[in-house]
């Protein structure tokens, strides 16, 4: 048997993967799951601009926050925690148990979501641009 990897592209790779997830799943969790796989994406507006957004998405009962950005001059009025506050809620409401993300390690970020009640499980050496990050998790 000889081996090819080659590019591919998501339409052909899905339905190979959807005939073969059932017995991964089978394997792995015993039997069907629904991974329940949403994006998110909320903002923040004062008199109709934006001055936060946070992005992210759920599957299978763990949310990802992959994105938080706050307007450089409207940092430390509550915005950040209300758009992480709402990321939460929205996982609750489908069914999440836990919401995870990652940060720079020593940046401002790391005691903004200590103050949230998240708690760093992981550091990422030389991570993005070679910079350390460290994970965040927090059981919802």
């Amino acid at each position: 048997m000889k081996i090819k990897i080659s590019k591919s592209d998501w339409k052909e790779t899905k339905a190979f993967g959807d005939k073969q997830w059932p017995f991964a799943n089978l394997e792995h969790y015993g039997g069907k799951v629904d991974y329940n796989q949403k994006d998110f994406i909320f903002k923040a507006t004062v008199d109709g601009n934006i001055v936060g957004s946070i992005k992210g998405s759920h599957e299978a009962g763990v949310i990802y926050i992959s994105y938080l950005i706050i307007a450089h001059d409207k940092k430390r009025q509550g915005i950040g925690k209300l758009l992480t506050l709402k990321a939460e809620e929205f996982g609750k409401k489908i069914g999440a148990h836990k919401v995870y993300l990652q940060t720079g390690k020593g940046w401002e970020a790391e005691k903004f979501y200590q103050k949230l009640g998240y708690k760093k499980v992981a550091t990422l050496l030389k991570h993005h641009f070679k910079k350390d990050f460290v994970i965040y998790e927090k059981s919802i």
